[in-house]
């Protein structure tokens, strides 16, 4: 009984997870998707902790929980597969379109429109039908695809065809490929996004392969991780706003793997409280998909209007563009819920 009691815990926390993790991507892009002109030292200070600190925990902690459900789950792997098809590949390729339509007729309508420095107008078939795999850029294995978040999505789908060969890797190797990965993410420079995708999704693929519970073991030595989490947020917010130091990167990321388990126990608890919302969890699909767009709308807006105003008007401006673009977000959900549920269903891929 109380093994079954511990699934169900498992499986509230990460439900209850689902809207926090895209809360914190929209913290993240708030932050990262336009660049304010001159110096603002006191708005990167004062927004770090929760743009960077905070913000880029959330990819990480969706291929965990990623990682854990698809090894937690018994269908065999060609079920597997033809689930993602509908969960996730159909939704990839229709906002992708969607957002690539918009494009498209925003430049009709006489307004140039540009995606990653080329111009709509030059565009040869081959470049459309690219911006569904990256945007025309490479970039060392960071590209994304015209709906930048969906990169997550487009390397969820290649490691659940992967699968197989991650599962024997982990089976055999275990604690020693997960160390090998971890130090390949920690040493590689910008936003590694290969080496973040294998790391966190094989660390969730860890526990379900070796029929672990995350949630047990991280409230066994609860004490221990949200002491680490608290000395490694306390060292990574520190070296990027008082003392920098060479191993700023490595700090950081550090920090990123203990905000984990102690955004598992911090679901844990509000869940046991009754601190959860069923509307919340189910939007969360719905926001991820079309927070990115309002996000950069609001923030271009800031930086025309308001780019050169002090940091005392950009850091409340920050956090009102989190809030309007996670508020309008939601508004877009529950529209789709009332009045367009069967494309609000094929749209988050039946969630």
């Amino acid at each position: 009984m109380d093994h079954q009691i511990r699934k169900h815990h498992l499986s509230e926390a990460i439900t209850w997870l689902r809207f926090p993790l895209i809360f914190l991507i929209i913290l993240l892009h708030c932050y990262s998707t336009v660049r304010l002109p001159g110096n603002h030292e006191l708005y990167f200070k004062m927004t770090y902790p929760f743009s960077l600190w905070l913000g880029e925990t959330g990819v990480p902690g969706f291929f965990f929980i990623s990682g854990f459900l698809f090894f937690l789950s018994k269908k065999r792997y060609q079920q597997k597969l033809e689930t993602r098809f509908h969960t996730l590949l159909i939704p990839y390729l229709l906002w992708n379109a969607l957002l690539l339509g918009l494009y498209i007729l925003v430049y009709i309508a006489g307004y140039p429109q540009e995606i990653n420095g080329k111009s709509i107008a030059d565009y040869t078939f081959i470049d459309y039908i690219r911006v569904f795999w990256d945007r025309g850029s490479y970039d060392e294995g960071n590209f994304v695809p015209i709906l930048c978040p969906f990169w997550y999505i487009r390397n969820l789908l290649i490691m659940s065809v992967l699968s197989p060969l991650f599962y024997y890797i982990i089976k055999y190797v275990r604690e020693l490929f997960l160390m090998a990965v971890a130090i390949w993410w920690l040493m590689t420079p910008h936003n590694a996004f290969i080496s973040q995708t294998i790391l966190f999704f094989c660390l969730g693929a860890y526990f379900s392969i070796l029929d672990k519970n995350p949630l047990g073991i991280f409230f066994r030595y609860k004490k221990t991780f949200l002491l680490l989490c608290t000395i490694a947020a306390f060292a990574d917010i520190v070296v990027h706003t008082i003392c920098v130091t060479p191993i700023n990167l490595q700090i950081h990321r550090l920090a990123l793997i203990f905000n984990i388990p102690a955004l598992f126990l911090l679901a844990d608890f509000c869940c046991q409280h009754g601190i959860k919302s069923k509307l919340l969890s189910n939007a969360a699909f719905i926001v991820f998909s079309v927070h990115y767009p309002i996000v950069v709308v609001l923030r271009k807006a800031c930086a025309a209007q308001l780019g050169d105003a002090s940091d005392q008007i950009q850091i409340p401006l920050y956090f009102l563009c989190v809030l309007l673009a996670t508020s309008l977000s939601l508004l877009i959900y529950i529209c789709l819920d009332i009045f367009c549920p069967k494309v609000k269903s094929i749209m988050s891929g039946n969630r």
